[in-house]
Protein backbone atom coordinates (compact mmCIF):
# COMPACT_ATOMS: atom_id res chain seq x y z
CA UNK A 1 0.00 0.00 0.00
CA UNK A 2 2.70 2.43 1.05
CA UNK A 3 4.35 1.54 -2.90
CA UNK A 4 0.90 2.98 -4.04
CA UNK A 5 0.70 5.91 -1.94
CA UNK A 6 4.03 6.42 -3.33
CA UNK A 7 3.52 6.02 -6.97
CA UNK A 8 0.12 8.36 -7.09
CA UNK A 9 1.79 11.23 -5.52
CA UNK A 10 4.93 10.79 -8.03
CA UNK A 11 3.13 10.04 -11.08
CA UNK A 12 0.43 12.78 -10.25
CA UNK A 13 3.55 15.48 -9.44
CA UNK A 14 4.99 14.12 -13.74
CA UNK A 15 1.36 14.35 -14.85
CA UNK A 16 1.12 18.34 -13.52
CA UNK A 17 4.67 19.13 -14.83
CA UNK A 18 3.74 17.89 -18.72
CA UNK A 19 0.74 19.21 -18.23
CA UNK A 20 2.92 22.57 -17.37
CA UNK A 21 5.68 22.25 -20.23
CA UNK A 22 1.92 21.79 -22.74
CA UNK A 23 -0.13 24.55 -21.73
CA UNK A 24 2.91 27.39 -21.00
CA UNK A 25 3.31 28.37 -24.36
CA UNK A 26 -0.74 29.44 -24.65
CA UNK A 27 -1.03 30.78 -21.34
CA UNK A 28 -0.65 34.59 -20.27
CA UNK A 29 0.21 36.07 -16.86
CA UNK A 30 -2.64 39.20 -16.90
CA UNK A 31 -5.44 38.54 -15.59
CA UNK A 32 -7.07 41.63 -15.50
CA UNK A 33 -7.87 41.23 -19.42
CA UNK A 34 -11.60 39.42 -20.29
CA UNK A 35 -11.37 35.66 -19.62
CA UNK A 36 -10.75 33.82 -22.74
CA UNK A 37 -12.95 30.60 -22.06
CA UNK A 38 -11.66 28.60 -25.04
CA UNK A 39 -7.75 29.07 -23.25
CA UNK A 40 -10.17 28.00 -19.90
CA UNK A 41 -11.49 25.12 -21.89
CA UNK A 42 -7.77 23.97 -23.52
CA UNK A 43 -5.99 24.38 -19.92
CA UNK A 44 -8.18 22.38 -17.90
CA UNK A 45 -8.54 19.58 -20.94
CA UNK A 46 -4.99 18.89 -20.91
CA UNK A 47 -4.28 19.28 -17.17
CA UNK A 48 -6.77 16.93 -16.26
CA UNK A 49 -5.96 14.65 -19.40
CA UNK A 50 -2.40 14.61 -18.30
CA UNK A 51 -2.81 14.32 -14.46
CA UNK A 52 -5.36 11.74 -14.84
CA UNK A 53 -3.64 9.59 -17.09
CA UNK A 54 -0.57 9.05 -14.75
CA UNK A 55 -2.81 8.67 -11.63
CA UNK A 56 -4.40 6.12 -13.85
CA UNK A 57 -1.08 5.00 -14.86
CA UNK A 58 0.34 4.53 -10.74
CA UNK A 59 -3.03 2.74 -10.63
CA UNK A 60 -2.27 0.26 -12.76
CA UNK A 61 1.46 -0.48 -11.73
CA UNK A 62 -0.34 -1.13 -8.20
CA UNK A 63 -2.17 -3.64 -9.08
CA UNK A 64 1.24 -5.13 -11.71
CA UNK A 65 -0.90 -6.13 -15.00
CA UNK A 66 -0.57 -4.49 -18.63
CA UNK A 67 -4.14 -4.29 -18.80
CA UNK A 68 -4.06 -2.40 -15.47
CA UNK A 69 -1.60 0.00 -16.91
CA UNK A 70 -3.83 0.50 -20.01
CA UNK A 71 -6.88 1.05 -18.71
CA UNK A 72 -5.57 2.97 -16.24
CA UNK A 73 -3.96 5.45 -18.11
CA UNK A 74 -6.91 5.18 -21.06
CA UNK A 75 -9.61 5.74 -18.24
CA UNK A 76 -7.84 8.44 -16.50
CA UNK A 77 -7.16 9.98 -19.39
CA UNK A 78 -11.36 10.07 -20.79
CA UNK A 79 -12.44 11.04 -16.98
CA UNK A 80 -9.17 13.60 -16.24
CA UNK A 81 -10.28 15.68 -19.79
CA UNK A 82 -13.58 16.55 -19.23
CA UNK A 83 -12.71 16.38 -16.30
CA UNK A 84 -10.29 19.16 -15.93
CA UNK A 85 -12.46 21.14 -18.27
CA UNK A 86 -15.56 21.50 -16.17
CA UNK A 87 -13.73 21.80 -12.73
CA UNK A 88 -11.39 24.76 -14.18
CA UNK A 89 -14.73 26.62 -15.65
CA UNK A 90 -16.32 26.11 -12.17
CA UNK A 91 -12.89 27.45 -10.58
CA UNK A 92 -12.85 30.11 -13.03
CA UNK A 93 -15.68 31.09 -12.06
CA UNK A 94 -15.56 31.20 -8.42
CA UNK A 95 -12.34 32.82 -9.03
CA UNK A 96 -14.05 35.53 -11.33
CA UNK A 97 -16.80 36.06 -8.46
CA UNK A 98 -14.95 36.20 -5.46
CA UNK A 99 -11.72 37.72 -6.76
CA UNK A 100 -14.20 40.75 -8.08
CA UNK A 101 -12.30 44.09 -7.47
CA UNK A 102 -8.75 42.38 -7.62
CA UNK A 103 -8.51 42.02 -3.67
CA UNK A 104 -5.86 40.16 -2.83
CA UNK A 105 -7.81 37.67 -0.14
CA UNK A 106 -10.55 37.09 -2.58
CA UNK A 107 -8.21 36.08 -5.11
CA UNK A 108 -6.81 33.62 -2.83
CA UNK A 109 -10.06 32.07 -1.88
CA UNK A 110 -11.20 32.13 -5.40
CA UNK A 111 -8.00 30.87 -6.67
CA UNK A 112 -8.35 28.15 -3.55
CA UNK A 113 -11.93 26.96 -4.52
CA UNK A 114 -11.22 26.92 -8.23
CA UNK A 115 -8.44 24.70 -7.89
CA UNK A 116 -10.38 22.77 -5.33
CA UNK A 117 -13.13 22.27 -7.50
CA UNK A 118 -10.37 21.52 -10.82
CA UNK A 119 -8.73 18.63 -8.74
CA UNK A 120 -11.82 16.92 -7.38
CA UNK A 121 -13.17 16.12 -10.97
CA UNK A 122 -9.72 14.92 -11.84
CA UNK A 123 -9.65 12.39 -8.49
CA UNK A 124 -12.51 11.07 -9.43
CA UNK A 125 -10.50 9.05 -12.10
CA UNK A 126 -9.16 6.66 -9.65
CA UNK A 127 -12.43 5.83 -8.34
CA UNK A 128 -14.02 5.27 -11.96
CA UNK A 129 -10.97 3.21 -12.71
CA UNK A 130 -11.11 0.74 -9.54
CA UNK A 131 -15.17 0.52 -10.40
CA UNK A 132 -15.32 1.48 -6.76
CA UNK A 133 -17.86 4.07 -5.30
CA UNK A 134 -16.06 3.65 -2.28
CA UNK A 135 -12.84 5.05 -4.50
CA UNK A 136 -15.25 7.69 -6.17
CA UNK A 137 -15.69 9.38 -2.81
CA UNK A 138 -12.18 9.25 -1.81
CA UNK A 139 -10.88 10.62 -5.27
CA UNK A 140 -13.20 13.59 -5.07
CA UNK A 141 -11.70 14.66 -1.54
CA UNK A 142 -8.53 13.45 -2.14
CA UNK A 143 -8.75 15.42 -5.38
CA UNK A 144 -10.18 18.33 -3.84
CA UNK A 145 -7.65 18.79 -0.78
CA UNK A 146 -4.87 18.30 -3.26
CA UNK A 147 -6.33 21.10 -5.79
CA UNK A 148 -6.68 23.41 -2.26
CA UNK A 149 -3.47 23.24 -1.53
CA UNK A 150 -1.72 24.01 -4.83
CA UNK A 151 -4.11 27.00 -5.45
CA UNK A 152 -3.32 27.92 -1.80
CA UNK A 153 0.71 28.03 -2.82
CA UNK A 154 0.07 29.29 -5.91
CA UNK A 155 0.18 33.61 -5.20
CA UNK A 156 2.67 32.40 -2.80
CA UNK A 157 5.15 31.26 -5.29
CA UNK A 158 4.46 33.88 -7.69
CA UNK A 159 5.22 36.54 -5.17
CA UNK A 160 8.78 34.73 -4.27
CA UNK A 161 9.49 31.94 -7.07
CA UNK A 162 8.05 33.52 -9.51
CA UNK A 163 9.35 37.41 -8.85
CA UNK A 164 12.79 35.61 -8.98
CA UNK A 165 12.55 33.95 -12.10
CA UNK A 166 10.99 36.97 -13.78
CA UNK A 167 13.98 39.56 -12.26
CA UNK A 168 16.74 36.79 -13.78
CA UNK A 169 14.59 36.71 -16.91
CA UNK A 170 14.16 40.70 -17.57
CA UNK A 171 11.22 39.52 -19.14
CA UNK A 172 7.83 41.07 -18.25
CA UNK A 173 4.98 38.39 -17.70
CA UNK A 174 7.63 35.41 -16.97
CA UNK A 175 6.87 35.52 -13.27
CA UNK A 176 3.39 33.52 -13.30
CA UNK A 177 5.54 30.69 -14.94
CA UNK A 178 7.75 29.09 -12.43
CA UNK A 179 4.66 29.76 -9.95
CA UNK A 180 2.10 27.53 -12.79
CA UNK A 181 4.99 25.07 -12.50
CA UNK A 182 5.00 24.42 -9.17
CA UNK A 183 1.47 24.84 -8.67
CA UNK A 184 0.16 22.26 -11.23
CA UNK A 185 3.16 19.76 -9.93
CA UNK A 186 1.57 20.31 -6.47
CA UNK A 187 -1.65 19.76 -7.41
CA UNK A 188 -0.98 16.19 -9.21
CA UNK A 189 1.20 15.45 -6.12
CA UNK A 190 -1.51 16.29 -4.07
CA UNK A 191 -4.56 14.59 -5.31
CA UNK A 192 -2.14 11.78 -5.48
CA UNK A 193 -0.90 11.60 -2.26
CA UNK A 194 -4.41 12.39 -0.55
CA UNK A 195 -6.17 10.28 -2.93
CA UNK A 196 -3.62 7.30 -1.25
CA UNK A 197 -4.19 8.57 2.28
CA UNK A 198 -7.49 8.04 2.32
CA UNK A 199 -7.63 5.09 0.53
CA UNK A 200 -5.43 3.69 3.24
CA UNK A 201 -7.03 5.20 5.71
CA UNK A 202 -10.68 4.23 5.30
CA UNK A 203 -10.23 1.00 4.15
CA UNK A 204 -11.82 -2.06 5.67
CA UNK A 205 -10.81 -5.31 4.26
CA UNK A 206 -7.96 -6.43 1.98
CA UNK A 207 -6.04 -8.93 0.65
CA UNK A 208 -2.59 -9.69 1.81
CA UNK A 209 -0.42 -12.14 -0.42
CA UNK A 210 1.70 -14.10 1.76
CA UNK A 211 3.49 -16.21 -0.47
CA UNK A 212 4.15 -16.37 -4.19
CA UNK A 213 4.46 -13.50 -6.96
CA UNK A 214 4.11 -9.92 -5.46
CA UNK A 215 3.94 -11.56 -1.88
CA UNK A 216 3.44 -8.83 0.73
CA UNK A 217 1.40 -6.72 -1.57
CA UNK A 218 -1.90 -5.35 -0.22
CA UNK A 219 -5.35 -5.51 -2.40
CA UNK A 220 -8.06 -3.59 -1.44
CA UNK A 221 -11.81 -5.09 -1.37
CA UNK A 222 -13.65 -2.10 -1.61
CA UNK A 223 -16.55 -3.38 -4.22
CA UNK A 224 -19.03 -5.82 -4.44
CA UNK A 225 -17.97 -9.00 -6.56
CA UNK A 226 -13.96 -8.43 -6.40
CA UNK A 227 -12.16 -11.15 -8.09
CA UNK A 228 -9.30 -13.41 -7.35
CA UNK A 229 -7.68 -15.12 -10.23
CA UNK A 230 -5.42 -15.15 -13.40
CA UNK A 231 -6.85 -12.44 -15.40
CA UNK A 232 -5.23 -9.64 -15.74
CA UNK A 233 -8.10 -6.93 -14.76
CA UNK A 234 -8.79 -9.26 -12.04
CA UNK A 235 -8.71 -7.42 -8.30
CA UNK A 236 -6.09 -9.71 -6.65
CA UNK A 237 -4.52 -10.59 -9.76
CA UNK A 238 -2.25 -14.18 -9.30
CA UNK A 239 -0.12 -14.23 -12.54
CA UNK A 240 1.99 -16.87 -13.92
CA UNK A 241 0.11 -20.26 -12.72
CA UNK A 242 -1.62 -22.22 -14.72
CA UNK A 243 -3.13 -23.81 -11.69
CA UNK A 244 -5.51 -20.71 -11.04
CA UNK A 245 -8.19 -19.94 -12.94
CA UNK A 246 -8.85 -16.63 -14.78
CA UNK A 247 -11.64 -15.82 -12.15
CA UNK A 248 -10.73 -18.42 -9.33
CA UNK A 249 -12.83 -16.79 -6.79
CA UNK A 250 -15.03 -13.77 -5.88
CA UNK A 251 -15.94 -11.94 -2.97
CA UNK A 252 -18.97 -10.59 -2.20
CA UNK A 253 -20.50 -7.62 0.06
CA UNK A 254 -22.81 -8.93 2.14
CA UNK A 255 -25.04 -6.88 4.87
CA UNK A 256 -21.47 -5.80 5.77
CA UNK A 257 -19.81 -8.99 5.88
CA UNK A 258 -17.79 -10.75 3.37
CA UNK A 259 -18.41 -13.77 1.75
CA UNK A 260 -15.84 -15.97 -0.18
CA UNK A 261 -17.59 -17.53 -3.25
CA UNK A 262 -15.20 -20.39 -4.99
CA UNK A 263 -15.48 -21.02 -8.62
CA UNK A 264 -12.55 -23.36 -8.78
CA UNK A 265 -10.90 -25.78 -6.25
CA UNK A 266 -8.77 -23.83 -3.45
CA UNK A 267 -8.09 -23.94 0.58
CA UNK A 268 -9.46 -21.78 2.95
CA UNK A 269 -7.73 -22.29 6.59
CA UNK A 270 -6.11 -25.66 5.39
CA UNK A 271 -9.32 -27.15 4.38
CA UNK A 272 -10.62 -27.46 0.65
CA UNK A 273 -13.69 -25.68 0.02
CA UNK A 274 -16.43 -25.77 -3.08
CA UNK A 275 -19.42 -23.89 -1.44
CA UNK A 276 -19.46 -19.95 -0.56
CA UNK A 277 -18.57 -19.44 2.54
CA UNK A 278 -17.90 -16.27 5.15
CA UNK A 279 -14.52 -14.50 5.42
CA UNK A 280 -13.37 -13.11 8.99
CA UNK A 281 -9.97 -11.52 10.07
CA UNK A 282 -7.40 -13.93 9.57
CA UNK A 283 -8.21 -16.12 7.51
CA UNK A 284 -6.18 -18.40 5.13
CA UNK A 285 -6.54 -18.63 1.30
CA UNK A 286 -4.44 -20.58 -0.50
CA UNK A 287 -5.34 -21.08 -4.58
CA UNK A 288 -2.41 -22.93 -6.37
CA UNK A 289 0.77 -21.91 -4.52
CA UNK A 290 -0.46 -18.91 -3.60
CA UNK A 291 -1.07 -18.11 -0.17
CA UNK A 292 -3.11 -15.16 0.88
CA UNK A 293 -4.53 -13.66 4.13
CA UNK A 294 -8.33 -11.39 4.51
CA UNK A 295 -7.34 -9.04 6.71
CA UNK A 296 -10.18 -6.39 8.21
CA UNK A 297 -9.65 -2.96 10.03
CA UNK A 298 -9.05 -3.65 13.70
CA UNK A 299 -12.18 -2.76 15.10
CA UNK A 300 -14.60 -3.62 12.04
CA UNK A 301 -17.73 -5.21 12.54
CA UNK A 302 -18.01 -8.58 12.10
CA UNK A 303 -21.36 -10.52 11.61
CA UNK A 304 -22.35 -13.60 14.04
CA UNK A 305 -21.84 -17.09 12.61
CA UNK A 306 -25.19 -17.80 11.35
CA UNK A 307 -26.33 -20.00 8.61
CA UNK A 308 -27.05 -18.56 5.38
CA UNK A 309 -28.69 -20.03 2.09
CA UNK A 310 -26.02 -21.15 -0.59
CA UNK A 311 -26.52 -20.21 -3.84
CA UNK A 312 -25.47 -23.15 -6.51
CA UNK A 313 -22.16 -22.35 -8.18
CA UNK A 314 -22.29 -20.96 -11.78
CA UNK A 315 -21.55 -23.61 -13.82
CA UNK A 316 -18.05 -23.92 -15.89
CA UNK A 317 -17.84 -22.56 -19.19
CA UNK A 318 -18.22 -25.08 -21.99
CA UNK A 319 -15.05 -26.68 -22.77
CA UNK A 320 -13.89 -29.55 -25.44
CA UNK A 321 -14.60 -33.32 -24.01
CA UNK A 322 -11.23 -34.08 -21.90
CA UNK A 323 -10.46 -30.38 -20.84
CA UNK A 324 -10.54 -28.80 -17.67
CA UNK A 325 -12.67 -25.81 -17.92
CA UNK A 326 -10.88 -24.30 -15.29
CA UNK A 327 -7.20 -23.95 -16.39
CA UNK A 328 -7.98 -25.15 -20.14
CA UNK A 329 -5.18 -27.95 -19.58
CA UNK A 330 -5.50 -31.78 -20.84
CA UNK A 331 -7.49 -34.06 -17.73
CA UNK A 332 -5.85 -37.39 -16.93
CA UNK A 333 -8.02 -39.83 -18.80
CA UNK A 334 -8.16 -42.16 -15.97
CA UNK A 335 -9.04 -39.99 -13.33
CA UNK A 336 -9.80 -36.82 -14.27
CA UNK A 337 -7.92 -34.65 -12.45
CA UNK A 338 -5.91 -31.97 -14.49
CA UNK A 339 -2.81 -29.55 -13.26
CA UNK A 340 -5.19 -27.64 -11.60
CA UNK A 341 -6.85 -30.37 -9.00
CA UNK A 342 -5.20 -30.02 -5.35
CA UNK A 343 -4.37 -32.71 -3.27
CA UNK A 344 -7.23 -33.20 -1.12
CA UNK A 345 -7.83 -34.87 2.36
CA UNK A 346 -9.14 -39.22 1.80
CA UNK A 347 -10.44 -41.04 4.34
CA UNK A 348 -7.66 -43.13 6.58
CA UNK A 349 -7.84 -46.94 5.37
CA UNK A 350 -8.90 -49.23 8.55
CA UNK A 351 -5.51 -50.26 9.91
CA UNK A 352 -4.73 -54.20 9.07
CA UNK A 353 -4.32 -56.95 12.01
CA UNK A 354 -2.12 -59.73 12.69
CA UNK A 355 -2.87 -62.58 15.49
CA UNK A 356 0.39 -62.28 18.10
CA UNK A 357 1.82 -65.47 19.56
CA UNK A 358 -0.70 -65.12 22.73
CA UNK A 359 -3.59 -64.86 19.99
CA UNK A 360 -4.35 -61.25 21.20
CA UNK A 361 -4.51 -59.03 17.52
CA UNK A 362 -2.26 -56.23 17.22
CA UNK A 363 -2.39 -53.45 14.92
CA UNK A 364 0.70 -53.32 12.35
CA UNK A 365 1.68 -49.56 11.28
CA UNK A 366 1.44 -49.09 7.71
CA UNK A 367 2.86 -45.87 6.38
CA UNK A 368 0.85 -44.75 3.61
CA UNK A 369 -0.13 -40.91 3.97
CA UNK A 370 1.69 -37.65 5.08
CA UNK A 371 -0.66 -35.13 7.73
CA UNK A 372 0.03 -31.05 7.92
CA UNK A 373 0.63 -29.97 11.04
CA UNK A 374 0.97 -26.43 10.38
CA UNK A 375 1.37 -23.86 7.95
CA UNK A 376 -0.74 -23.82 4.54
CA UNK A 377 -1.00 -27.44 4.62
CA UNK A 378 -2.74 -27.71 8.37
CA UNK A 379 -4.93 -30.72 8.44
CA UNK A 380 -5.06 -32.05 5.59
CA UNK A 381 -3.77 -35.96 4.81
CA UNK A 382 -2.03 -36.18 1.34
CA UNK A 383 -2.02 -39.90 0.40
CA UNK A 384 1.33 -41.25 -1.05
CA UNK A 385 0.83 -42.89 -4.35
CA UNK A 386 2.22 -45.97 -5.62
CA UNK A 387 5.08 -43.95 -7.61
CA UNK A 388 5.69 -41.78 -5.13
CA UNK A 389 5.92 -38.09 -4.08
CA UNK A 390 7.89 -35.17 -4.54
CA UNK A 391 7.76 -32.03 -2.35
CA UNK A 392 9.09 -28.42 -2.84
CA UNK A 393 7.81 -24.78 -3.10
CA UNK A 394 7.42 -25.08 -7.47
CA UNK A 395 4.57 -26.22 -9.05
CA UNK A 396 6.45 -29.18 -11.21
CA UNK A 397 5.88 -31.31 -7.59
CA UNK A 398 3.25 -33.82 -6.53
CA UNK A 399 3.03 -31.81 -3.29
CA UNK A 400 3.85 -28.13 -3.36
CA UNK A 401 4.53 -26.80 0.59
CA UNK A 402 4.37 -22.89 0.08
CA UNK A 403 6.36 -22.09 2.65
CA UNK A 404 10.10 -19.90 2.00
CA UNK A 405 12.01 -22.30 4.23
CA UNK A 406 11.00 -25.64 2.02
CA UNK A 407 13.30 -25.48 -1.58
CA UNK A 408 11.98 -25.15 -4.79
CA UNK A 409 12.86 -29.34 -5.32
CA UNK A 410 13.54 -30.25 -1.25
CA UNK A 411 12.56 -34.11 -1.00
CA UNK A 412 11.36 -37.12 -2.49
CA UNK A 413 8.93 -39.93 -1.07
CA UNK A 414 9.41 -43.25 -2.43
CA UNK A 415 8.19 -46.70 -1.78
CA UNK A 416 10.42 -49.60 -1.70
CA UNK A 417 9.96 -53.45 -1.04
CA UNK A 418 6.35 -51.78 0.73
CA UNK A 419 8.26 -49.08 2.86
CA UNK A 420 7.89 -45.35 2.39
CA UNK A 421 11.84 -44.01 2.15
CA UNK A 422 12.21 -40.02 2.51
CA UNK A 423 15.30 -38.48 0.19
CA UNK A 424 16.94 -35.18 0.96
CA UNK A 425 17.19 -33.48 -2.90
CA UNK A 426 20.07 -30.95 -1.64
CA UNK A 427 17.42 -28.80 0.15
CA UNK A 428 18.68 -25.58 1.75
CA UNK A 429 17.36 -26.33 5.19
CA UNK A 430 17.48 -30.54 5.19
CA UNK A 431 14.72 -33.06 5.97
CA UNK A 432 13.94 -34.18 9.69
CA UNK A 433 13.07 -37.35 10.71
CA UNK A 434 11.89 -36.89 14.14
CA UNK A 435 14.10 -33.67 14.75
CA UNK A 436 17.32 -35.78 13.19
CA UNK A 437 18.33 -34.18 9.70
CA UNK A 438 18.73 -37.49 7.54
CA UNK A 439 19.38 -37.61 3.55
CA UNK A 440 17.75 -40.77 3.35
CA UNK A 441 15.90 -42.53 5.79
CA UNK A 442 12.92 -45.40 6.19
CA UNK A 443 9.42 -43.94 7.53
CA UNK A 444 7.13 -45.49 9.62
CA UNK A 445 3.80 -44.58 10.98
CA UNK A 446 4.18 -41.83 13.85
CA UNK A 447 7.02 -40.71 12.81
CA UNK A 448 7.25 -36.63 12.68
CA UNK A 449 8.92 -35.57 9.01
CA UNK A 450 10.03 -31.72 9.05
CA UNK A 451 10.95 -29.93 5.51
CA UNK A 452 12.01 -26.65 6.33
CA UNK A 453 10.03 -25.62 8.77
CA UNK A 454 7.17 -27.20 8.20
CA UNK A 455 6.13 -30.17 9.85
CA UNK A 456 4.15 -33.52 8.69
CA UNK A 457 2.83 -36.87 10.32
CA UNK A 458 3.34 -39.99 9.00
CA UNK A 459 0.41 -42.14 8.38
Amino acid sequence: MVSKLFYLMVFGAVGGLLAWFVNEPFTRDDIRRSVDWGHIALFGSVSGGFIGAMIGLATGLSLGTGKHILRGVALGALVGIPGGWIGLTVGQILFSVLGAGLSIIGLIIGRILGWSAFGALIGLSEGIIARSPKRMRNGLLGGAIGGALGGALFDFLALTVGSIFGFALRAEGESGAPSRAVALVLIGAGIGLFIGLLELLTRSAWVRVLYGRNEGKDYPIDRDGAYIGRDELADVPLRGEPQVAPRHAEIRMDGGGYTLIPHAPMFLNGQPIAAPVELNDGDTLQIGSFQMQFQLREGQAQRAPRDVVRSPLPPPLPTPPGVCPYCGQRQDPLTGACACTPVVATAMPPPSYTPTPTGTATAVAQATALVGLEGALAGQRIPIPPDGLTIGRETDNRLIVPDLSVSRHHARIALENGVLVVYDLNSTNGVYVNEQRVQRQSLKAGDIIRFGMVRFRVE
